[in-house]
């Protein structure tokens, strides 16, 4: 009974460590993207180096796998059609 409680709230805190490290990812992201919106009216800029596009490009990807998965979640998805 004892190895069950300890197996269950190491599966538990995994999953909110789990959480936790979705979190600081998103995070991170964010304050990368303001860095680069703030250094984009630095004077003297024009265009937007390799790395801040490949920034810009993650940052968008994840949101969109957020968006997806939150479909999910709230059961817009998957849709399931009657047959006629």
């Amino acid at each position: 009974m004892e190895t069950f409680i300890l197996m269950a709230q190491v599966v538990l805190a995994g999953s909110r460590m789990y959480d936790l490290l979705w979190g600081a990812v998103f995070g991170f992201a964010t304050l990368n993207i303001l860095g680069l919106v703030a250094r984009r009216f630095e004077p003297g800029r024009s265009r937007m180096t390799f790395g801040e596009m490949l920034a810009i490009t993650t940052a968008v990807v994840a949101l969109l796998m957020l968006g997806w998965e939150l479909l999910f979640l709230f059961h817009v998805l998957p849709i399931r059609l009657e047959p006629r």
